[in-house]
Parts: structure tokens; C-alpha cells; sequence
């Protein structure tokens, strides 16, 4: 895991913040590829899903003790993304359900929920907006409207 938390833990720690400056300070202080890449696909309109959120058990493990992390699955979630171009072209939705299934049971149960919020484009964090993260990151690929 290259996170120095879970993105559910930092989200918990943004909410906390009273003021756009300590969210922004947050959003930097984590900082890394990944998390960049994981904020562009919430913001930027160009990264639709199509695929169903299956029915999954939540795992049980306390945080940080999962087999994976949304960290690490970050880069793997072109296989859920349309026109993307690694994408397999032959996955069926039967097929794409399943990883999913297994991706969701594998993380923590928060960072499970993130993801299909993200899934859905609707990250439901307070006060986490394209705006915000723009102004944390000028130069990521989203566009405030």
C-alpha cells in the first residue's frame, strides 16, 4: 500500500476539517499518484462505469488488515471503465460483476463503500467538490464547471 492511509481514513480525516485551507492541506498532505488518479476519475466527466454494483459481503477485518486496498486497486479499475483504453474488450458484464464482487470483499468495508460511491460518481464526502480539489491540485485533469 503506497497510501499512508486508507482513502476511507483520509476522507474521515477531510470531514473533520472546518475550513476549505485544512481540507486543501489534507488533500496535499496525501498526496500520490494513486490518489490523484482516484480524485480525476470521481471529478472528470470522461470516466463513466458500466458496470453493476453486484451484492457483496462487506468485509470484517479492522482497516489496514485486508487483502487489498483501494490504493492498489486504483490502477485496475480501467476494467470497469467505458472506452477506456486497456480495457478488455471481451469482458463480459457477467464477468466484470465478479472481479468487482471480488475486489469489494477484499477491501475494507469503508473503502468498499468509497468505491461504489465512486462507481456511482457520487463520492458523498462533505464538502469535497472539483473546485476544492483543483485548487489542491492545479494541474489534475478535471474541469470545474
Amino acid at each position: 500500500m503506497s497510501a499512508a492511509k486508507l482513502y476511507s481514513e483520509i476522507f474521515d480525516e477531510f470531514k473533520k476539517a472546518i475550513t476549505d485551507n485544512e481540507r486543501i492541506n489534507i488533500l496535499r498532505k496525501y498526496d500520490h499518484a494513486r490518489f490523484r488518479d482516484f480524485l480525476t476519475i470521481a471529478f472528470n466527466p470522461m470516466f463513466q462505469f458500466d458496470v453493476e454494483i453486484p451484492s457483496y459481503k462487506p468485509a470484517i477485518e479492522p482497516a489496514g488488515l485486508n487483502h487489498t486496498y483501494l490504493d492498489v486497486e486504483v490502477p485496475k479499475l480501467y476494467r470497469f471503465i467505458i472506452r477506456h483504453p486497456k480495457r478488455i474488450t471481451h469482458l463480459t458484464p457477467q464477468r466484470q460483476a465478479a472481479l468487482l464482487n471480488t475486489v469489494l470483499e477484499s477491501l475494507h468495508k469503508d473503502e468498499a463503500t468509497l468505491l461504489c460511491n465512486l462507481i456511482r460518481k457520487n463520492l458523498q464526502v462533505d464538502h469535497l467538490t472539483a473546485k476544492l480539489v483543483l485548487e489542491a491540485f492545479p494541474d489534475i485533469n478535471i474541469k470545474v464547471e
